[in-house]
Formats: C-alpha cells, structure tokens, sequence
C-alpha cells in the first residue's frame, strides 16, 4: 500500500511525524499513526463517517498490529 510521511505541527514550533496508512477508496476515512505504534487517529471528513468505512479502517489497524481495543471514541455533534 501507498504510505505518506509527513510532519504536522500541534503547537507552535513542535512538529511531530505521522504517517496516513489507510485511505478509504472513497476518501471518506483515513488512518494516520505517530512514527510508532503509541498513536493512531482515524480521520473523517466529517462528524458522521459511513460505519463501513471505519471498520474497515480498524480492521486494517489491527492487521498492522496496532491494539483496536485501546482506540478511543469521540462524538462529535453536528
């Protein structure tokens, strides 16, 4: 699979590395983990991602070995 590295910068002049390692084919959902396996973020393009989507997503995460069980899950209001 295709695999980004890219810098991203959180607070002021800290930049930290991360990696996308999952693109949903419609580009809806995305994975993006730290230069190890301590952070992983699923990404949607919004509040409400298709269901499908992000299973794939973390079906995919633990084919990489990441541990699904620890994934935290965030609601977002519309």
């Amino acid at each position: 699979p295709n695999r980004a590295s890219l810098k991203v910068s959180f607070f002021g002049p800290f930049y930290g590395g991360y990696n996308v390692i999952h693109l949903d084919p419609d580009y809806q959902v995305s994975l993006v983990a730290g230069p190890s396996r301590k952070y992983l973020w699923i990404l949607a393009r919004r509040p409400d991602p298709p269901r499908d989507a992000v299973d794939r997503a973390v079906r995919r995460a633990g084919e990489l070995g990441f541990d699904t069980s620890a994934l935290i899950w965030v609601r977002h209001d519309p």
